[in-house]
């Protein structure tokens, strides 16, 4: 049986348990204008000024239509799994799996507008004509009139640590496909908007299922065309007809990872800017996605790039999150995002007429999404044993948008140097500093993007993409079933810089996700020789033997030994490569390990890089071979002429030190502070040992017992030369504010 198309009016509320959504609102009925012009009459109808008011008076118009699924739900039991039983005890176990059922696909789309619409326009503003799945495909999983999905559903706790537990997506089983080829019932009349939802499953290559998209100058041609893209992108007849019919009308969704399957080279999560640029240009390259008026590409949860075919692009983005982080927290597998997103487009498309707030539309679906994955399936009131989509929840959330600091929005340019900075922060670096060390980063500026992993914060974008790529590799690492030999990286920064600070906190992840971590460090410089270096790496092995992965840092191991320069380097090869040492002439394993080797002479990859070109005889470019990635830390000093964020690294660096050391001196998260010493604080000229001297000047006060941080709580002038220039940290605390 060929789906349904199921036309607004009344809801269906028979109590049937045929497991359609159905929203959970009465009914609403009077009109606003249509969008655009009116399309009933042709071009050059003379029509009258009373018939153009009853047709102007006339509701807006959407039909979603494309490709619709059953999707049938394992829900699996709570408590004790009855497969954790020996088999004489599983009949008895009171736990079992349960089955649930869903229409999906564009069946879900169209509950979806239909609910959002409900809730965001005013009574009658609008239909939803559209597909629907047949009750019997929903009450018998051997109907095979619809494709049909397999899903494994559980309990996950709402988020990392939380015991609140929500109804979340576990595995995808696979689907079947319908037993015949689909058929769609016409539509005709009028339509404003069109909303399509490919999924390949033979809507595209139908074309009775969308013979309603004439030619443009049809009176019955939608203003807006709404496209719900999966792989393969531009193939088939119905692409081929909106291309040469629709361009100009043609919104094209589709997700960053689709793009990806499609050869674009759009890499991993690094920084905003950059992701920002990859899928612009891998957008303008295709020249069939390049001919729609705009393509929406989501970045997981977190972000959006809208790329019109005029004009620069748009970054939709959550400062504090890059793609797949927010999810990262959240257990369970996320799902619902281009249902979310393009329903709230069409809401926009029916909302605004002919000009719909695209940004403000993504916006809404991202934070629709959120909703959706946060809150989980809900238990149905029909059937307590099922599980059925938040309907409501997520209507309301795509009505009333996403809230205004929850999503920020920038335009992509050209330039590959570009930094979300320079746009979100319009005051000068050091008041933009003092605000975040007051109030923190969330509050002081919106839209700065920060990279957090535990304690460890960052601002600046060429830090974060070194240290996310690194966090990149280690995961692929930690991923294999068969880890025969050592990860390898290295760390470089100046003295005092924190090299290791950013990994440590980095591991904390991996403990709080259930791999325990052990870590060792070694400082190369205090070793007399090679069975120093064998005794260490047997404390390695034995960690690993003790079924934890060695996190062992190698401090210094640029350093000299028994007069040679690099002279450790040769030393590592054969760990590094084969995951083996010799002690005593017997060759022994290592087993997995993460070795991170911090430079203690060179403050940069590149430098350490050009020391190896010139002094071959160390084989310093052999061990750089063996390197799987680096980060390069700046520290709170600034790198160069041209570093404008050091201020910004000192500010969150300070408020974390002060968390730590004096955490009673914040009250609601804003830190109480001497002007005078914040200023000194965050502007003396350098910290003569990188972040330990700024450390040391906090624990050198006297903060004990206080609430605020005051100027007779700083060291003696003759102390805090140990760290600083004195003279000019005492200059800046007596400086006047507006000098």
């Amino acid at each position: 049986m060929a789906p349904a198309t199921r036309r607004r009016a009344a809801p269906d509320r028979t109590g049937t348990g045929s497991g359609i959504l159905r929203p959970e609102h009465e009914e609403r009925t009077s009109g606003i204008a249509a969008i655009g012009t009116d399309r009933t009459a042709g071009p050059g109808s003379a029509e009258s000024d009373d018939q153009m008011t009853e047709t102007a008076a006339l509701p807006v118009r959407l039909v979603v239509t494309g490709d619709p699924t059953v999707d049938w739900m394992v829900i699996a039991p709570t408590g004790t799994h009855p497969s954790n039983l020996h088999a004489s005890y599983q009949w008895e176990s009171g736990n079992a799996a349960q089955i649930g059922v869903q229409a999906g696909g564009a069946a879900l789309l169209r509950s979806t507008i239909e609910a959002a619409c409900a809730v965001a326009l005013p009574d009658g503003a609008v239909t939803v004509d559209g597909v629907v799945v047949p009750p019997e495909a929903l009450a018998d999983p051997r109907n095979g009139d619809v494709t049909r999905g397999y899903q494994v559903w559980q309990q996950y706790p709402a988020r990392t640590g939380a015991r609140e537990p929500v109804w979340r997506l576990y595995e995808f089983l696979g689907r079947q496909p319908a037993v015949a080829a689909g058929s769609w019932p016409a539509v005709t009349g009028r339509i404003d908007c069109v909303v399509l939802d490919d999924a390949n499953l033979g809507f595209r290559n139908t074309l009775d299922a969308w013979s309603f998209l004439g030619a443009t100058d049809d009176a019955s041609a939608p203003g807006h065309v709404l496209y719900k893209l999966a792989n393969p992108f531009g193939a088939g007849p119905l692409w081929q007809t909106l291309a040469a019919h629709y361009a100009d009308r043609l919104t094209v969704y589709c997700a960053v990872g689709d793009l990806r399957k499609e050869h674009a080279p759009v890499g991993q999560p690094l920084a905003w800017e950059r992701t920002a640029q990859e899928v612009e240009r891998a957008v303008r390259d295709r020249p069939d996605l390049a001919a729609a008026a705009r393509v929406i590409v989501s970045l997981g949860m977190s972000g959006a790039v809208v790329v019109p075919r005029d004009g620069p692009a748009t970054l939709v983005y959550d400062a504090l999150h890059q793609e797949g982080d927010w999810e990262r927290l959240r257990p369970g597998a996320p799902l619902g995002l281009g249902t979310c997103l393009v329903a709230a487009l069409a809401v926009g498309c029916a909302r605004d007429g002919a000009a719909p707030d695209w940004h403000a539309a993504v916006r809404g679906g991202l934070w629709a999404a959120r909703v959706l994955h946060d809150q989980g399936h809900v238990v149905g009131t029909e059937r307590a044993t099922g599980l059925r989509f938040p309907e409501v929840a997520v209507a309301r959330a795509i009505a009333d948008g996403a809230p205004d600091d929850a999503f920020q929005t920038a335009a992509v340019p050209a330039d590959d140097g570009w930094r979300l900075f320079a746009i979100a922060a319009a005051d000068d670096e050091l008041r933009v500093a003092t605000r975040i060390a007051l109030e923190g980063d969330e509050e002081a500026v919106r839209g700065l993007p920060v990279e957090r992993m535990g304690a460890w914060a960052s601002v600046d974008r060429t830090e974060i993409e070194s240290v996310r790529s690194v966090r990149n590799i280690v995961t692929e690492y930690l991923a294999q079933a068969r880890k025969t030999r050592p990860l390898n990286l290295a760390v470089f920064g100046p003295p005092g810089a924190g090299k290791s600070f950013a990994i440590k906190q980095m591991a904390k992840e991996w403990s709080a996700g259930g791999i325990p971590i052990a870590t060792l460090e070694f400082n190369l410089s205090q070793f007399g020789g090679e069975a120093d270096l064998a005794a260490a790496l047997q404390r390695v092995r034995d960690a690993a033997v003790e079924q934890t992965l060695p996190l062992v840092f190698w401090d210094e191991f640029d350093s000299t030994t028994e007069g040679r320069e690099l002279g450790w380097l040769v030393r590592f090869l054969a760990p590094m490569q084969d995951g083996s040492f010799v002690e005593d002439g017997v060759t022994r394993p290592i087993g997995p390990a993460i070795f991170v080797f911090a430079g203690g002479t060179h403050a940069t990859m590149a430098s350490f890089k050009a020391r190896a070109i010139e002094f071959r005889g160390a084989k310093a470019t052999d061990f750089v071979s063996r390197l799987r990635g680096f980060v390069d830390v700046l520290g709170p000093n600034p790198a160069g002429p041209d570093d404008r964020t050091y201020v910004l690294r000192r500010a969150l660096l300070l408020r974390a030190l002060l968390r730590g050391r004096a955490p009673r001196m914040f009250t609601g998260g804003r830190l109480h502070i001497d002007p005078g010493v914040l200023r000194a604080l965050l502007g003396v000229p350098a910290y003569l040992h990188g972040s330990r001297s700024m450390e040391s000047v906090i624990d050198m006060s006297a903060l004990a017992g206080s609430l605020r941080y005051e100027r007779s709580a700083l060291p003696a002038p003759h102390q805090l030369d140990l760290h600083v220039d004195a003279a000019a940290f005492l200059e800046l605390v007596r400086r006047e504010p507006d000098r």
